[in-house]
């Protein structure tokens, strides 16, 4: 169902400016063929005109966020990625916050995927733009060294007992019969140290895991320190599970008209679809007016 601007609270009232506004990705800023429509780029770049910082905030890596993340430039100057485990300044790749997992731990992680019979996706989630120093995906069915594009890479070594870097995150996508009872041992043995990320539907589904704590909340927390902002003045805006942090602690959460029933019971306020511009609409009512 299309919500066009309806509020779930009717008597949601701002009780301070937006200084900041943090924008899921997919879904949300882009549909389908992941471009920011004009309205949606006129809109954030009049918010930012009047001082207000616009944050992509996205559940994908850096490497596969940068397509949009370059559409966003100006009037975007920081990003957050891999769900809250990438904070940083997109014009200068200056690091403001990196959680990753040790090694050991995520040893752990890919083991349990294996001996559940799904593959482990292992990325690091890089800063530059040069493919050498952008090792993004490690895949343990590429050849020995082998390069792809995007970038994977498998050196030498088995993926079990070897990794040669701390990851931002473990992922395996596949058989809901297969990925649920694994995501329910993960949280059953790990369930203190690891944060976990589902998503999907009845064919495929997905699951990624993050060291304890990672969560686009902690994006959004973060940000707010480093900008000297209160939560009251935030404002965020996404469609599915992984938005559900961030739209319960800024200052005021949108949901997109195709979010799913679980961020529309949270959110402040509904807006349009991704392919009706929904952010633009959320924009022009809440920063514009």
């Amino acid at each position: 169902m299309t919500h066009q601007n309806s509020s779930q609270n009717l008597d949601f009232t701002l009780t301070s400016p937006i200084r900041a506004v943090f924008i899921d990705m997919d879904g949300t800023m882009i549909a389908k063929n992941e471009r920011v429509s004009p309205r949606v780029m006129n809109a954030l770049s009049r918010a930012k005109e009047r001082g207000v910082e616009i944050i992509p905030t996205t559940g994908r890596t850096r490497y596969t966020a940068l397509f949009i993340s370059e559409q966003l430039r100006p009037p975007a100057t920081y990003l957050i990625t891999s769900n809250g485990g990438l904070v940083m300044n997109d014009l200068t790749n200056e690091i403001i916050s990196r959680r990753l997992l040790p090694v050991p731990l995520a040893l752990q992680i890919i083991k349990a995927i294996v001996d559940a019979g799904s593959q482990p996706y292992v990325f690091e989630d890089c800063v530059s733009d040069e493919i050498e120093l952008s090792r993004a995906l490690y895949h343990p069915d590429l050849p020995s060294g082998a390069w792809a594009e995007p970038p994977r890479y498998r050196p030498d070594g088995d993926l079990l007992h070897t990794l040669p870097f701390e990851p931002i995150s473990v992922s395996s996508f596949g058989d809901p019969a297969v990925i649920r009872p694994l995501v329910a041992h993960l949280r059953g043995t790990l369930s203190e140290e690891v944060s976990i990320v589902e998503s999907g539907t009845r064919e495929a589904w997905g699951v990624e895991v993050y060291v304890a704590g990672v969560d686009k909340r902690l994006g959004l927390e973060i940000m707010a320190k480093r900008l000297g902002i209160t939560q009251s003045e935030t404002m965020a805006i996404g469609d599915h599970m992984n938005d559900l942090g961030m739209l319960k602690w800024a200052g005021i959460g949108v949901a997109m008209g195709n979010a799913i029933p679980e961020v529309l019971e949270v959110a402040d306020d509904v807006t349009g679809t991704a392919e009706e511009d929904g952010v633009a609409d959320a924009i022009e009512k809440w920063v514009l007016r």
